[in-house]
């Protein structure tokens, strides 16, 4: 019993040791935070973004989960098929952004500017936040018009 006890604890040890902190890429994140220029299936969970100012790149299929983007501007960015789950959107311009098929789940874009902004067949789930103003909705698990 005392031996089966002791793998259970080790066991939550090292499962509660990995505290869920997410990594990214840091030559990717230099490239990023650079400047203007793409970087599709880039991984950057859980980096800070906010502030940024990026046009036209193609970000498509990026890892962004956690990550902030708060206050960013990414305008015609391209975000198809990027994992954003639980990314800070609070304030980011995203005018005339690509996230068709996109990970929304736990995004709120309540405050996020959206004209222009492809989301259709974006996913999405029950703490996915939309603006009030929105022709769009969340039904189901993807964003489609109302």
């Amino acid at each position: 019993m005392k031996r089966w006890k002791l793998l259970l604890a080790s066991g939550l040890i090292s499962v509660a040791g990995t505290g869920g902190a997410l990594a990214f890429d840091q030559a990717q994140y230099d490239a990023v935070k650079a400047g203007p220029g793409d970087c599709p299936w880039c991984d950057l969970s859980g980096a800070n973004l906010s502030n940024i100012s990026l046009t036209s790149v193609d970000l498509s299929g990026v890892d962004l989960t956690g990550a902030d983007l708060s206050g960013s501007v990414l305008t015609e960015v391209d975000l198809s098929g990027a994992d954003l789950t639980g990314a800070v959107l609070e304030n980011t311009d995203l005018s005339g952004a690509n996230l068709s098929g996109a990970d929304l789940d736990q995004v709120d874009l309540s405050s996020a500017v959206l004209e222009g902004t492809k989301l259709e067949n974006a996913y999405c789930d029950w703490a996915t936040k939309l603006p009030e103003e929105s022709v769009l909705a969340c039904k189901g698990v993807t964003i489609v018009p109302k």
